[in-house]
């Protein structure tokens, strides 16, 4: 009897997983990502990189809006982050963050800016030499912006960090083990001799690990950080050409991977 359960479960098991099916569902050109908007819910958005454009979906993948983002010749669209409802403004509007660089071919040196916009393309704030940002929710009431400049154009590197108290509050959509926004961007990315990867440790932990790993998600190289440093400086000459992922694993959290590409 024992054994005629067993086989019974075992086969229901079977026809159960015969019927779960992944369905394919769009695909894009460009890097995307869910994001939940606190009026509007869930939206798909992804940077175009050669018309300098942030294009929301909604979640059946219709285009629901187009956001021109400013970038001056000769510059790079690099990041987007944040693209909310009531966080950079009091309405209802649609806003968002994002980066360009300027890479420097006589002095060798990258300098990036960071600028905030509304729907409409007017300007909420503009950085210069800010590389990478994340918000914070304080409390209930307050949020916090927090960003990293960064000056390359001196020996050593300067950094300074700004802080800016913003109007409305982040949508969370972290999920359990997900660390948001680190590590940060590497420079200079592509890479020839040598890259610095940026990292900021959660709250409550003293120690992580950069972990880098090819495209085939095998960790090829890590690195043990803390809090002695906010970045590690690699050897890319080590690595085959290549692009490769590097994302910061410190106690229960794993940050999102970001890319480096070795020349």
């Amino acid at each position: 009897m024992k054994k005629l359960l067993i086989t019974v479960t075992l086969f229901l098991t079977a026809v159960s997983f015969g019927f779960t099916q992944i369905t394919f569902e769009a695909d894009y050109e460009y890097s995307g990502t869910y994001v939940e908007l606190a009026q509007s819910g869930y939206k798909f958005y992804v940077m175009d990189v050669v018309n300098n454009q942030c294009r929301i979906y909604n979640t059946d993948h219709s285009l629901w809006k187009t956001i021109n983002l400013p970038v001056p010749p000769d510059n790079y669209l690099y990041d987007i982050k944040y693209v909310s409802e009531n966080l950079f403004t009091d309405d209802n509007s649609v806003s968002l963050c994002y980066f360009y660089y300027y890479f420097d071919d006589i002095a060798q040196y990258y300098t990036y800016y960071m600028k905030i916009i509304n729907e409409s393309g007017t300007e909420l704030l503009s950085l210069s030499q800010a590389e990478y940002a994340y918000g914070y929710n304080i409390d209930d009431e307050n949020t916090k912006l927090i960003a990293y400049l960064y000056d390359y154009s001196v020996v050593p590197y300067t950094i300074t960090t700004v802080i800016y108290d913003l109007p409305g509050h982040l949508v969370s959509t972290k999920q359990t083990g997900e660390l948001i926004g680190a590590p940060g961007n590497a420079y200079p990315n592509p890479s020839t001799s040598f890259s610095v990867l940026p990292f900021t440790l959660p709250d409550g932990t003293d120690k992580g690990e950069l972990q880098i790993s090819d495209m085939q998600g095998r960790v090829v190289k890590t690195f043990d950080v803390d809090r002695t440093f906010d970045n590690v400086r690699i050897n890319t000459g080590q690595f085959p050409k290549g692009t490769y992922l590097y994302r910061l694993v410190a106690g229960a959290y794993a940050s999102k991977a970001n890319k480096l590409i070795v020349e």
